[in-house]
């Protein structure tokens, strides 16, 4: 079995977005760049920098036989320059295996794939393309973890995640896949309040948890507790009709949103403050304003940072998009050679500002790797963690399984990722695109 095939049966997806799988990465041709993303930017987030400090070996051997399946020649790991210790720890092996490390300053966001693939070889990568587009190839380090293990034929059963914010002890561990998110944050002392928020993966591109008892998954990064008054779970829970009704009434096109917008910096032509004035000038209809939303990242600088009346200009381009989406109009059709703002490097956002800003500087604890032992009573698989359609069971209820045991496949022809065991025990039930497993 080569090394593709076993990443595609080890279940390997993205563990640093959306879940692609990774096997279909590593099919690509006429790669020339092999790109180890570890520039974590999301605040009170410390993963990344946790696995690059004590699994170095992994994710070097994870790179290098990743580069080697599709013949790229450079291989870069970027983090940030502030990570000294996970420096340090990879140093010696990249000096080994000559892989080149570059080093980020502390801004936001830094992490984002067009941002880093930038920063590393000076391409920009076309308009709403992939780095392949530009000979690249970018994996989370995490994902390099992941295949380093398939190669030695062990699946993807936890997932590698920071527990911080508003818990007695942060903390950064593995988690078995399908833990309940009220059983995750026990592993950090509980939380300091009884009424609470959750965010999933992130501050500023993760999503509020909307129930407790939901089961973690492949792609899920951190779990982030915030007190239930907090201005962010507020502006998490309000609704997109509030959202609009506000941006309606208030924006007075000032411009900042656009201004400090990282993709626009970047040289791509996203304009949240037009996409805001759809709003206004609804007759003019979504397909004259809202394409300058078609190549916004998500990220959230202009909703949660630059915005000076607290509205939702990047809410304002998710709808935009999913407008353009609806009525077949979501292909950009602009400028396809972008070309950097002279003010991209004065404009970066530090991350300290912006911890600042979101109001979280109280809860920076380190929340540093710790080896825990965890046996959850239960876990709830979801068959769907993954880019693509959900796996299907080749398991039944009542059947007893080891922690590893393949536990559903993509359909022939599909895209997909396997999905396997994170603990021995018992199949409960098989239901909603869930697997339940009684330890």
């Amino acid at each position: 079995m080569n090394l593709n095939d076993k990443v595609k049966a080890a279940g390997v997806v993205g563990a640093g977005g959306a879940g692609f799988p990774t096997h279909v990465k590593l099919a690509a041709k006429n790669v020339e760049y092999y790109l180890a993303n570890g520039a974590e930017c999301e605040p009170l987030m410390h993963k990344d920098r946790e696995l690059m400090t004590h699994f170095t070996c992994d994710i070097v051997d994870g790179l290098n036989l990743a580069a080697d399946c599709i013949s790229a020649p450079k291989r870069t790991i970027g983090l940030k320059k502030k990570h000294t210790e996970a420096i340090q720890s990879l140093k010696k092996e990249c000096e080994t295996h000559k892989i080149d490390i570059h080093l980020f300053d502390d801004y936001y966001p830094a992490g984002d794939e067009y941002e880093l693939v930038y920063a590393i070889t000076k391409r920009l990568i076309p308009p709403q393309g992939i780095p392949l587009d530009v000979n690249c190839v970018v994996n989370n380090v995490e994902t390099l973890h992941n295949i380093a293990k398939a190669s030695k034929g062990k699946p993807v059963t936890h997932t590698f995640m920071t527990i911080a914010g508003a818990v007695k002890h942060p903390v950064t561990t593995w988690v078995p896949v399908g833990m309940r998110a009220i059983d995750v944050l026990e592993l950090a002392g509980g939380p300091l309040t009884k009424s609470y928020g959750i965010m999933e993966s992130g501050l500023m591109m993760g999503k509020l948890v909307q129930d407790v008892n939901q089961p973690v998954s492949k792609t899920t990064g951190g779990l982030i507790v915030l007190p239930e008054e907090h201005d962010l779970i507020q502006r998490y829970n309000k609704p997109q009709k509030h959202m609009d009704r506000i941006g309606h009434s208030a924006c007075d096109q000032c411009m900042y949103c656009t201004e400090l917008c990282p993709r626009y910096l970047l040289g791509y032509d996203v304009q949240p403050h037009r996409v805001m004035r759809s709003l206004c000038f609804t007759a003019m209809g979504p397909e004259l304003w809202n394409q300058y939303a078609l190549l916004c990242c998500q990220c959230g600088l202009c909703t949660l940072y630059a915005c000076p009346e607290a509205l939702y200009p990047r809410e304002a381009c998710v709808r935009g998009m999913n407008d353009l989406r609806a009525i077949e109009k979501g292909k950009w059709e602009g400028d396809q050679k972008p070309k950097v703002h002279p003010m991209k490097e004065p404009r970066r956002v530090p991350l300290k500002m912006l911890t600042k800003k979101l109001g979280v500087s109280k809860y920076t604890a380190e929340a540093v790797y710790k080896n825990l032992d965890i046996q959850p009573e239960k876990v709830l698989i979801p068959l769907k963690q993954h880019v693509g359609s959900p796996a299907q069971p080749v398991v039944r209820a009542g059947d007893n399984v080891s922690q590893g045991q393949l536990l559903a496949q993509p359909t022939d022809g599909q895209l997909g990722a396997s999905v396997h065991a994170s603990i021995s025990g018992r199949i409960a039930d098989i239901q909603d695109n869930m697997i339940i497993i009684e330890a």
